[in-house]
């Protein structure tokens, strides 16, 4: 227990606070659609456990350090790395040396331990390089234009957002947390509040599930849940959590409009099912993996302003 992070306690709580919330959401979406099929309020159901399982993970792992987190970001990373590629292929064909990739992908995830941008530059950066040039020198032929577009796009979308997250962990444990609680805050109150209240499609040629009274939804929530986890941040002025906590919950449904889209170009339902009803790793964590640069960018400026 000496090795946990004391904000764990206090987080545990707070979880134990959004779980009542969040059952209570549950069941009132299970009671507007009682005349629906089972499936669909067990699939309410099972979404908030997974959800509510998935938060635990990470602040729990998280609490350990970077060491702690270290094999949660390379399940992510896998899986992230394995669903895009699949979903690339879908749409235009073979991804040259995919497997190649991928582990190249995974390791350029582990200059996070360095908890320095310059190692998480230099590590992406190699990753990335070998990645578009191995595979040619192995085939002896030009790569295909998709396979080198996806490489760049793995490495920014999924590689470089879980260095950063893995180097964020150990520096700042409390602006990990924050991160999370907004990240799937907003995720799980957004799809809430369009199930109930959802009647303006957001952008219904990208996601036609989306509204924009669920994006509000989603909104509010990562204002509520920004102030009330102030504690997490102390150093920070009111005023910023909640500005912070805006930014979070756009860049959340940006990051979700942006799988979306990729999705429908391939003309697939999820990326993958690994995480059962709520899909694959990028269709549950891609809100997270777009948000991470820019809160973490945040953060440095934040952390300047306090030391000047």
């Amino acid at each position: 227990m000496d090795n946990v992070n004391p904000l764990f306690f206090p987080l545990l709580y707070f979880l134990g606070s959004a779980t009542l919330l969040s059952i209570v959401l549950a069941s009132l979406l299970s009671i507007m659609h009682r005349d629906d099929p089972d499936k669909v309020k067990k699939t309410i159901w099972m979404k908030l456990a997974i959800l509510l399982t998935l938060v635990l993970i990470l602040v729990g792992t998280g609490s350990l350090g970077k060491w702690g987190l270290l094999p949660v970001v390379l399940f992510l990373a896998y899986w992230g790395w394995r669903e895009l590629l699949q979903c690339i292929e879908q749409k235009y064909g073979r991804v040259s040396s995919s497997i190649l990739i991928t582990g190249l992908g995974i390791l350029g995830v582990l200059g996070g331990l360095g908890e320095t941008l310059f190692a998480i530059f230099w590590s992406v950066i190699i990753a990335s390089w070998a990645a578009f040039a191995l595979p040619m020198l192995y085939h002896l032929k030009p790569p295909r234009m998709h396979s080198i577009l996806g490489t760049a796009l793995g490495m920014m979308l999924i590689t470089i957002p879980l260095a950063i997250l893995l180097a964020m962990v150990n520096t700042s444990y409390g602006e990990f947390s924050l991160l999370v609680f907004l990240v799937m805050g907003n995720d799980g109150f957004s799809q809430g509040v369009g199930l109930m209240l959802g009647k303006t499609p957001l952008v219904p040629s990208i996601s036609p599930g989306k509204t924009l009274e669920g994006s509000l939804g989603g909104l509010f929530a990562c204002l509520v849940l920004g102030y009330l986890s102030q504690f997490l941040v102390p150093e920070w002025h009111l005023w910023q959590v909640l500005l912070v906590s805006g930014t979070v919950s756009l860049l959340s449904q940006c990051g979700d409009l942006l799988t979306s889209s990729l999705k429908r170009e391939a003309g697939i339902k999820d990326f993958g099912h690994v995480l059962l009803v709520t899909g694959g790793v990028l269709d549950k964590f891609d809100s997270l993996l777009f948000t991470i640069p820019i809160y973490w960018f945040i953060c440095q400026c934040l952390a300047r302003f306090y030391v000047n």
